[in-house]
């Protein structure tokens, strides 16, 4: 759905409330869609080797305490 925004707001980008609707930019035009539904989904096991992978990489260790 394109939305209109009054003059004040130019652009919208993101949720403004947990409704199940957000606000993005597409070709110059404001855009609002629901958000996709992800209730129920079950991982392949592509997509929880992908995460696996991904935690191994990125995650963040605690620092180990100098003091001792």
């Amino acid at each position: 759905m394109i939305a209109e925004l009054i003059i004040p707001i130019e652009t919208l980008r993101g949720q403004l409330r947990k409704d199940g609707y957000y606000f993005r930019m597409y070709k110059g035009k404001q855009i609002v869609q629901r958000c996709p539904s992800r209730k129920g989904h079950v991982k392949t096991e592509a997509e929880q080797a992908n995460q696996e992978r991904f935690i191994e990489k990125y995650r963040k260790r605690k620092p180990t305490d100098a003091r001792l």
